[in-house]
């Protein structure tokens, strides 16, 4: 039966070759999909996690530091009893990397020289005196180069690493007493305090957000985009379900006088429903392969960072042999039916 199933294959290649090309563009596909969910979901952890605050001290009434503009008096730091504590300023901006160019949308992100809130650098070193910016890489610059923020120019003196935020917004980091000049034009305002550990005290009208809190904040406005992505999902595995279901459905139509013989010959229903659920699952198999590989090239013409998590490298394969065989479950059906009288048939009857 195993052999009959390949010489089936063989004999049918051209079809099963389109087949499987074409299950492999919805696979991959759906490695893209799932690339794009898992980056927007690690996405604010990664950043958060980069800024080093276990916790953060806020204004009550907003969402988080980084969906809404905070305001706090920078006399707060002193009132926040912790033990490593340090002031920072998180707000909106645009970039410019050359005159006249358009402007890239940024994160700000003041921090104190050496405290909470400077990134680690993947090239460079960390902002120290006015003047000086640590920008994520994806702004595709190098140390060294010139921007503008709001009309000030900066020297990029570092890059950090997977520091940015609502879908690929890239961080730029900056002393403190920038930030604090280009968001507010002041230098007694903050937006919020970073701490190690729990604070025992902090500012009347202000409340403590975990790092967690913080991510999850980050996540609620792209809970949209999220739910949009996984209806796509859905429907890909769909088509991928039509695609494998209509192959097995034809080869069960065209092998239908062949299983009447087998059928005649004492071969169990078991046997032949096998045959099909094994090339249904071959099929499916081989695309997957396929797109695994065309997933490679294909994520880096996507603008956002696309991460399929490894997970995703047997997960798929797994739901491809579960929808292959219920995809292939109204060609099976065929073979249930096959009359074994059709065996003894004369041609075209």
């Amino acid at each position: 039966m195993l052999l009959l199933t390949f010489r089936d294959l063989v004999y049918r290649r051209t079809r099963f070759v389109v087949v499987i090309v074409l299950g492999a563009v919805v696979f991959a596909l759906l490695f893209v999909m799932t690339g794009l969910v898992e980056q927007l979901h690690t996405e604010p952890y990664d950043t958060v996690e980069a800024i080093g605050a276990e916790a953060w001290v806020v204004p009550e009434g907003i969402a988080g530091p980084f969906t809404a503009l905070s305001a706090a008096p920078a006399a707060s730091v002193d009132v926040v009893e912790a033990e490593n504590k340090a002031a920072v300023v998180t707000s909106r901006s645009g970039l410019v990397d050359e005159p006249g160019a358009e402007a890239v949308e940024v994160i700000l992100v003041g921090h104190e020289v050496g405290g909470l809130g400077s990134p680690p650098t993947s090239d460079g070193r960390a902002a120290e005196v006015p003047g000086e910016v640590v920008v994520d890489r994806t702004l595709g610059l190098s140390v060294g180069d010139e921007v503008a923020i709001v009309g000030q120019q900066f020297t990029v003196v570092g890059e950090s690493n997977r520091t940015t935020l609502l879908a690929g917004v890239p961080l730029a980091f900056v002393v403190l007493s920038d930030a604090q000049e280009l968001t507010f034009g002041a230098d007694d305002v903050i937006s919020a305090v970073l701490v190690e550990g729990e604070p025992s005290t902090i500012p009347p009208g202000a409340k403590t957000m975990s790092a967690d809190e913080v991510a999850e904040s980050v996540l609620e406005p792209l809970e949209g985009a999220i739910s949009s992505i996984d209806l796509v999902r859905v429907l890909l595995w769909i088509v991928a379900a039509i695609i494998v279901g209509a192959v097995v459905y034809l080869s069960a139509l065209e092998r239908q006088r062949d299983f009447a013989v087998l059928k005649a010959v004492g071969s169990p229903n078991r046997a032949l429903l096998g045959s099909l659920a094994l090339q249904a699952v071959l099929v499916a198999l081989l695309a997957v392969g396929v797109a695994a590989i065309i997933q490679i090239f294909l994520s880096q013409q996507f603008p956002l960072t696309v991460r399929v998590p490894a997970r995703a490298f047997w997960q798929l394969p797994l739901m491809a042999v579960i929808m292959a065989v219920v995809a292939g479950a109204v060609g099976m059906r065929k073979v249930l039916k096959a009359d074994p009288s059709q065996a003894f048939a004369g041609a075209g009857v």
